[in-house]
């Protein structure tokens, strides 16, 4: 779905919102969680606890007449109940980033890249999770699949043009600090290579 405003931005984030069913319960099932004692250079001996998470990719997707393919779900821990993001999933077994975020961008969007570029990491929430996350920008991306959701998996995809995946930035949309960061870093590489035209 091609979008060219806000406001049908935002009829597409308010069809995808969801709302609280039930009051919070103590457990968990999808994440674990684990201890670490660690040695701090006072001498002190503390312990840590944090989440155990596979590693992570996010994809940045480019069409070939320069749109930006975001994806719009429902997020339950969020106040708005659902947000504007990139393609993003967790690395399956023997998987590398950058296969993991075409197979995220293709099960998620249906859209196939041309090329991958590998952006860098970093912690999405160091003080409670070790794992780092992977940023990549795809480029020339067409809808060559349909989506291939997970069970329980409600996700929407639009296109964006560019110029207003910058105003969604500056005006607080992106809320997703992956998302954010993701975009940041891959508007800094396109601009800085849009002086020599070149970019790999």
């Amino acid at each position: 779905m091609k979008i060219n405003s806000k406001e049908e931005l935002n009829m597409v984030l308010n069809y995808c919102k969801v709302t609280p069913y039930s009051d919070v319960k103590d457990g968990g099932s999808f994440y674990k969680i684990k201890s670490q004692s660690f040695s701090f250079p006072d001498g002190s001996i503390q312990t840590r606890e944090y989440l155990d998470k596979r590693k992570v990719s996010v994809v940045v997707p480019i069409t070939e007449d320069g749109n930006i393919v975001f994806v719009i779900q429902p997020i339950a821990l969020s106040d708005e109940g659902s947000l504007i993001e990139f393609p993003s999933g967790y690395w399956e077994l023997n998987e590398n980033g950058s296969q993991a975020g075409k197979r995220e961008l293709s099960e998620e969007t249906g859209y196939v890249p041309e090329q991958i570029i590998y952006l860098g990491s970093h912690y999405q929430d160091p003080g409670s999770i070790k794992q780092k996350v992977e940023i990549y920008l795809a480029l020339g991306c067409k809808r060559l699949n349909e989506q291939h959701l997970d069970k329980g998996e409600f996700i929407k995809f639009v296109e964006i043009p560019y110029e207003m995946a910058l105003e969604l930035l500056d005006e607080g949309y992106l809320k997703d600090a992956n998302s954010y960061i993701a975009l940041s870093k891959s508007d800094r590489l396109i601009q800085k290579n849009i002086k020599t035209n070149n970019i790999s």
